[in-house]
């Protein structure tokens, strides 16, 4: 099928999909979507509305037919790289809700990417941003207050439009996004990898299943499937967004925000960790700031259509999804529309879901103030590498005569801490993790059966002592809880590559043998 015809069948889906449920709920919103305003207005699409300057189209333009009411009405624009016409995510939906709620939503997609001509380069968001929200808040049916929403690389074109302070741009509501997509040296595959490798071969007609990620050297990877990646090539060589390499360039973006924000991640998310030290900097520079941490993975399309969901054995409810849309209503309603209410009064700058109890809770900072911090110590005979019960997490510090365990570490059969590198498969991978155990190459160590109830919430840091045969080489510290019935459920992890363990800034690669601190 050519690009033609293959547009046209997407635009026949597109439009069949979004008929079928109107005919079902009209003048109502989805069912999955939380909003407390009812609907009021019936909406028209435009589509590939041209920018000239920026070569932008905006596929999927939403206003409302309103005979009664002439007044101008605010705007709300989201920018990605998927194709904004695509039924593939929750966008569009969204889009409608927000629409039939008295909104102008505009869904754009970036330079370079389906609609919009010239080349996908990710440092255009800020000015391309800019320049769609300026053209947005001069429109006749604009009321000239802008607001931004978005979802992982959506999320970053949020940001970047901020930095660049339109006057018209009053609030922003971005999600599961982080500049930072290197942990300690280590590249994500499944974060940015296969998804850079994928956006810019997908651009260019090619298909992004020729992708082999288990090739060796990665950096191969974009020819030998076909399609040479300048930007692929940057993030293999370490040469983007290493949050630990270049703080004050970080520092100097958050410092830049100075408009409403209201970020959201998920404990699930790839980008939590990065996403939520970024947001304690950026509140202390932008006291309208806001924090949303819910029972979420990358996707919430995913959440949504799960039949019952739940992040391996701890079940969720398809109410917590709703959260998401609640709080977005109020937030741009009180941004603008000057909607005035209890909840936007009221409403606490961070809302966290509390996972196992499965209660959402309002806290007013980031770590928690009341957190105490405590110390567990890894304590084995020296075998904690092949027996499961030899390695112990204790309360007490072990003494000094303590034995060392140690593996043999093969990079050809590396430890996968999900089934694969797919970003947005991250909860459908979190059964049981038994298997990954029982590897003689990871070392586990479990503390005796907790008799009373113990809430982890904030950050985790993991000081280990180690040498090794290799210059280099990668260390994960991944914390389960063990079920009765032995089942064991992913909480979080952190990595360290050992040449980095004095920072980005120092690498330094082992000696044989020698013994050093790595601290994450």
């Amino acid at each position: 099928m050519n690009q033609d015809a293959f547009r046209k069948q997407a635009d026949a889906d597109y439009e069949a999909e979004f008929a079928e449920e109107s005919s079902k709920r009209r003048g109502s919103s989805f069912k999955r979507f939380r909003f407390v305003a009812k609907p009021t207005y019936d909406y028209v699409t435009e589509r590939n509305i041209k920018r000239s300057r920026c070569a932008m189209a905006s596929n999927c333009m939403l206003k409302f037919n309103d005979r009664k009411q002439k007044v101008p009405f605010p705007v709300l624009v989201n920018r990605g790289p998927y194709d904004c016409r695509s039924t593939l995510d929750d966008t569009p939906a969204v889009a409608r809700c927000f629409a039939e709620r008295g909104y102008v939503v505009i869904c754009q997609d970036v330079r370079g990417r389906f609609g919009s001509e010239g080349e996908f380069v990710v440092n255009n968001e800020a000015e391309d941003g800019f320049d769609t929200v300026e053209w947005a808040g001069k429109q006749s049916w604009s009321n000239g207050k802008v607001g931004m929403f978005g979802i992982s690389y959506n999320g970053l074109a949020c940001l970047e439009a901020a930095r660049e302070k339109s006057q018209y741009l009053k609030a922003i509501y971005p999600g599961m996004i982080s500049y930072g997509v290197q942990e300690s040296g280590i590249q994500q595959m499944q974060a940015l990898g296969a998804w850079m490798l994928w956006a810019a071969y997908g651009s260019e007609g090619g298909n992004p299943l020729r992708i082999d990620l288990s090739h060796l050297p990665l950096c191969e990877i974009d020819a030998l499937s076909g399609y040479d990646s300048d930007l692929f090539q940057i993030f293999v060589k370490n040469q983007m967004f290493a949050f630990e390499s270049s703080p004050e360039e970080i520092l100097s973006n958050l410092s830049e925000i100075t408009i409403p924000t209201y970020s959201v991640t998920g404990w699930y998310d790839i980008f939590v960790d990065a996403q939520l030290d970024e947001w304690r900097q950026l509140k202390e520079m932008n006291p309208e700031a806001r924090l949303m941490i819910g029972p979420y993975q990358h996707n919430l399309v995913e959440m949504s259509e799960m039949e019952t969901p739940a992040i391996g054995k701890i079940p969720t409810k398809k109410t917590e999804l709703k959260e998401y849309f609640f709080h977005m209503e109020y937030f741009f309603g009180q941004y603008l529309k000057d909607q005035k209410n209890e909840l936007s009064e009221n409403l606490a700058p961070v809302k966290i879901f509390v996972m196992g109890i499965n209660e959402w809770r309002d806290e007013y900072e980031w770590p928690l103030a009341r957190a105490v911090s405590k110390k567990l110590f890894l304590h084995s005979s020296g075998n904690a590498a092949i027996d499961l019960n030899d390695g112990v997490l204790s309360w007490e510090a072990p003494t000094a005569d303590q034995p060392t365990d140690g593996y043999e570490y093969d990079p050809l059969y590396p430890v996968h801490w999900t089934e694969d590198l797919d970003i947005w498969s991250i909860l459908m991978t979190m059964g049981d993790r038994n298997t990954v155990q029982e590897r003689p190459d990871v070392l586990t160590y479990s503390t005796p059966i907790l008799n009373d109830d113990l809430e982890v919430t904030g950050p985790i840091t993991a000081k280990i002592y180690a040498s090794s045969s290799a210059p280099d080489t990668d260390f994960y510290v991944i914390l389960v809880d063990v079920y009765p019935d032995g089942h064991t459920q992913y909480l979080t992890q952190g990595q360290l590559r050992a040449r980095y363990r004095n920072g980005m800034e120092s690498p330094q690669l082992l000696n044989a043998g020698e013994i050093v601190e790595l601290d994450k």
